[in-house]
């Protein structure tokens, strides 16, 4: 049996995740910035303004004004997502500087692998995402609760641009009904973009979206996978055998710093 991935695995392939929300926008970027990955979606939105610690920090407070410069300079608003388990420091030092708490999301795992995965109900139709009509019926699964389908093919395109991604969908009668997709790096599989139809919620689909984008994994060689969870979420994944291992800490500031 294959060891299980390390947290710093996992929070690697979390930061290659966050790359599919960087210039979203005609402003946007991503840059390194001392021990930080910053993340400019270019969209003038704070929550895909993304700050993530990726080298060690040895002077938290001279750190996180880093970040938080490079975000003032580009007029925006800053968001942190900082590990439990490693960035306390951080954490600490952005409650001092005013920075508010947005939320926590559970890290979880699944390994070992199960033998089998969960098959998809039987009325859902299984759809890996590769031509321009598919990614349009991928990014419509969500047209029944938002309305922004410009920015979700934006988010698609730039996700495709990644090494290792798939993209899956689930169809009912004809009818995008949910989604996710999959990163693969090495030997492990994250799982991303998990999302159903509110009207269709409760049946099931999530479980089949998540298992598709393991599978997706499975088939070239992973042998763990991973995710970010929302609390709501956590119990579907938890019954599908991830475990959580971390956490992700969620501050940001309320109020763009400039007028973008």
């Amino acid at each position: 049996m294959t060891s299980a991935p390390s947290l710093d695995e996992m929070h690697a392939l979390y930061c290659l995740a966050l790359g599919r929300v960087a210039a979203l926008g005609p402003e946007g970027c991503a840059e390194r910035v001392g021990p930080w990955l910053c993340i400019d979606a270019g969209l003038g939105i704070s929550k895909f303004n993304v700050g993530a610690v990726v080298d060690s920090v040895t002077r938290p407070r001279s750190a996180l004004r880093e970040a938080m410069d490079w975000f003032e300079a580009r007029g925006i608003n800053a968001r942190l997502d900082l590990r439990g388990s490693a960035d306390g420091a951080i954490l600490a030092a952005a409650m001092v500087e005013g920075f508010n708490f947005w939320g926590r999301e559970p890290a979880m795992v699944l390994h070992p692998l199960p033998r089998e995965l969960r098959p998809p109900p039987p009325e859902l139709t299984m759809v890996e995402v590769r031509t321009d009509a598919e990614i349009d019926l991928y990014c419509a699964t969500d047209r029944e609760e938002f309305g922004d389908q410009d920015f979700q093919m934006a988010m698609a395109a730039r996700a495709a641009e990644i090494p290792g991604v798939s993209m899956h969908l689930a169809l009912l009668d004809g009818r995008p009904v949910a989604r996710s997709m999959g990163i693969v790096s090495g030997t492990l599989a994250g799982v991303y973009n998990v999302y159903v139809a509110p009207s269709e919620r409760g049946r099931g689909f999530g479980k089949a979206l998540t298992s598709a984008a393991v599978a997706a994994g499975v088939a070239v060689g992973a042998t763990a996978a991973c995710l970010e969870s929302t609390e709501l979420a956590f119990p579907l994944y938890e019954s599908l055998g991830f475990r959580r291992v971390d956490d992700y800490i969620v501050v940001g500031t309320e109020d763009p710093v400039g007028g973008r």
